[in-house]
């Protein structure tokens, strides 16, 4: 058999630990989620950001080159005829020009050159290209021919074994007519800078630049490895490469290195642009990769960390929740022991007792040790008559305790309950819909929320809430807007459909509000009630392109919350209107009938001296029964006059007011002889409710009056209904009759007489 203290351990290890498991489980699983989440948008966000580097670059250069391309000086030139051109003063220009263009980036530009319309290089910014050159056969001549735009190629090689990138565009004439190219050559370690530079912002990270077939244009960790493939080319995409100066004519196996995976996942990075492979053999496990495409070219930027630190957050968040899951069992356990063995320790020594007395042996004495339950049962053992009657006494006022405590509790949760109801629900339409503009405001950074409510009629949407530096002006001056007619608000109102302006200055439908000027983007979601627009929730940022189709999905529940809170505050705000005209009904009736019961009884003032009760004219003051209408007690400092020694004498009056349906129908006032007295708030309360069990006590009783005089006056009606009724001929009938109405009304003068058809005179009536 399990002992007491043995169950008593595993029952509390039981539900202690189950639950802390299967929490801390969830909590382990929830954050391994949110920090792989996390550290996946932070990897895939810097990829973005290396893209948009590049993309900055390559797009600031292809503009550049197309404004230098129009410049005067190299159209001048280029316009001369080939033996004019030595000897002119236009190619001291050009050559100048090309020089001082040549120095904005002076670490990467190789060189500035005008190129005529056969390919040959007629002037160069590079002293080292000074010789005749031909780039007829370059990729960039034959692309920049047919192109209206500034063209950008690959990464290649040039003559001198550099691998380098070209910028290149059209230079066209005063007709427009093609008569060169003015082309900028690029070291290609541009692109590693930039490369390397983001690399920067992340630890351990690898950062990759790669062309449409995956050659390393360039490689942050290892740059011995740039203008090298991720796998083997094909052999038409080799000799392709070759032939195109983006390999050397070298070996394949020379020029590519053997990551298959990385190239199979690359192929689908369309689709899954967050995946793990091996890229970094030199360090153990696989390398977690984030991938963005660039914009202003096909090069694809892969973006890379270890798993091992890419988890690390994860792993070590793990390892302090399993730590301290195992410290909280070995803690629980060592308590559960201890308040084991604290408990079952005294039952034991009283079954040793009971079983001693069981037995005959009366000498037999518990050892009382702590004044618990336990302690209390062993003096029942040690003095069976006497510590009944004491237990019985101990027993009650436990009981009183524990049911004060309880009621202390209750009304503890009662309270906490009726706060937070409070809070929850707002009645007040103004509170409502400030509260909810300021919170949208505040919550989401916006720069201006505005709630619009339409008209009875309507024929406009008012500017009922708004948060912003202009709210309070806007406010101040009743803004609205015409329905159907004016603003993105005229428009949702008018059509029920949320709308989007993603740039204010080219949206037609867009209003320019002069209170706010840096308004760049706009939403306006409708306020549906029943199907039924009653208004509109109006965000402005002050930036373009702030929202987009899914705001619309998020914000418009939130647009249709803010309806629902507005439809049940104007609905309380409707029953609570009528209740309070039903309240004021009941209490002037109340009024009434308690003025028109204490005028026909006079009654009179009971006072209570403390042997009899008398009555005692009326003489409560008319402005203290003023102070008394809200229903509340209120005390006084005051002279009374002594029957017997004719003089006054200082007392403390404690006045609560009797009151039948918030209604005051009396008082009932409570004298301390003590002017210092100081009356308890216990003792308010108990005079409260004995004036709350009076004020009823004395509804019911008048109510029940009234009740019974109008069941006699039913009854006589009855009574003398039924006499009549009895009679079998009209004389017995009209005589009845005039007997019964002289028993009911008394010494009355009764005439009973047909209408023949004339009038009756005053007389005979």
């Amino acid at each position: 058999m399990i002992s007491l203290q043995t169950r008593l351990v595993l029952f509390t290890l039981f539900i202690s630990l189950v639950p802390l498991v299967v929490i801390s489980v969830r909590d382990i699983l929830q954050t391994q989620q949110a920090l792989t989440a996390s550290a996946e948008a932070s990897l895939r966000s810097s990829a973005e950001q290396t893209a948009n580097s590049l993309d900055t670059f390559i797009q600031t250069t292809l503009e550049a080159i197309a404004i230098e391309s129009k410049i005067s000086d190299f159209t001048e030139f280029l316009m001369l005829r080939p033996e004019q051109r030595p000897v002119s003063k236009e190619i001291i220009r050009a050559q100048d020009l090309l020089k001082k263009l040549s120095t904005k980036d002076t670490e990467n530009i190789i060189s500035y050159a005008l190129v005529d319309v056969h390919g040959q290089v007629i002037l160069d910014s590079s002293d080292a290209h000074a010789a005749v050159q031909i780039e007829a056969d370059q990729p960039y001549f034959p692309q920049v021919q047919f192109s209206d735009k500034p063209i950008l190629t690959e990464v290649i090689y040039d003559n001198f074994g550099a691998t380098t990138i070209t910028f290149a565009n059209r230079v066209l004439g005063q007709n427009g007519e093609f008569i060169g190219v003015l082309r900028i050559k690029y070291n290609s370690n541009i692109l590693q800078s930039i490369v390397s530079e983001s690399a920067k912002t992340t630890t351990d990270s690898l950062v990759l630049l790669l062309d449409p077939t995956y050659i390393r244009l360039a490689d942050s960790r290892n740059p011995s490895l740039i203008q090298k493939s991720i796998a083997p080319l094909t052999l038409v995409d080799y000799l392709l490469a070759v032939e195109n100066k983006r390999f050397l004519d070298l070996p394949l196996k020379e020029q590519t290195t053997n990551f298959l995976d990385f190239e199979d996942a690359l192929d689908n990075a369309d689709t899954q642009p967050f995946f793990s492979v091996d890229i970094t053999p030199n360090i153990p496990g696989d390398d977690t990769v984030a991938v963005a495409i660039m914009e202003t070219n096909p090069w694809i930027v892969a973006y890379s960390q270890p798993t091992s630190i890419f988890l690390a957050e994860v792993k070590k968040q793990t390892q302090t929740n399993t730590i301290l899951v195992i410290g909280t069992t070995i803690l629980v356990a060592i308590i559960a022991t201890v308040v084991a063995r604290a408990l079952t320790n005294p039952i034991l020594a009283l079954t040793k007792i009971a079983n001693s007395i069981s037995q005959g042996d009366l000498g037999a004495r518990a050892i009382i040790g702590y004044p618990d339950e336990i302690g209390t049962l062993a003096t029942a053992f040690n003095s069976m008559t006497n510590q009944l009657q004491s237990t019985l006494v101990g027993l009650e006022q436990r009981i009183n305790e524990r049911t004060a405590e309880l009621q202390k509790n209750k009304l503890e949760l009662e309270t906490i309950a009726d706060v937070a109801r409070e809070i929850a629900i707002i009645r007040d339409m103004d509170t409502l819909l400030a509260v909810s503009a300021n919170l949208i405001q505040e919550r989401l950074r916006y720069y201006h929320v505005g709630i619009f409510l339409v008209d009875e009629r309507g024929e406009y949407a008012f500017l009922r809430a708004a948060s912003s530096a202009a709210a309070e002006e806007m406010l101040a001056i009743n803004y609205k807007l015409r329905v159907g007619k004016t603003g993105l608000v005229g428009n949702v109102t008018s059509t029920g459909q949320a709308y989007i302006a993603l740039d204010v200055g080219s949206d037609a439908v867009h209003f320019e509000n002069p209170f706010l000027p840096d308004t760049r983007s706009e939403i306006t979601l409708p306020l549906r009630s029943r199907s039924i627009t009653i208004g509109a929730l109006d965000i402005q940022a002050n930036v373009s392109n702030a929202f987009n189709q899914q705001d619309i999905q998020t914000l418009q529940i939130l647009a249709d919350q803010l309806a629902a809170a507005i439809e049940n505050a104007q609905l309380v705000q409707q029953v609570e209107g009528a209740l309070n005209e039903l309240t004021k009904s009941n209490r002037s009736q109340t009024q009434q009938i308690w003025q028109s019961t204490v005028s026909e009884k006079n009654t009179p003032t009971y006072e209570y001296n403390g042997l009899q009760v008398n009555a005692v004219p009326q003489n409560l003051a008319p402005e203290l029964l003023k102070k008394l209408v809200d229903g509340n007690p209120i005390v006084l400092r005051s002279e009374k006059d002594q029957t017997s020694t004719a003089s006054k004498k200082n007392i403390s009056t404690l006045l609560v007011p009797l009151t039948v349906l918030n209604q005051v129908i009396g008082v009932i006032g409570l004298e301390q002889e003590d002017p210092s007295h100081t009356w308890s708030d216990e003792e308010i309360a108990v005079a409260q409710a004995a004036a709350n069990r009076a004020a009823l006590t004395l509804e019911n009783a008048r109510l029940l009056e009234e009740s019974q005089k109008r069941a006699s006056k039913e009854r006589t009606i009855l009574e003398a209904t039924a006499r009549i009724g009895s009679a079998i001929n009209i004389e017995n009938i009209l005589q009845s009759t005039a007997e019964e109405l002289e028993r009911v009304l008394g010494d009355s003068e009764i005439v009973l007489q047909f209408n023949t058809g004339t009038t009756l005179s005053e007389k005979d009536t």
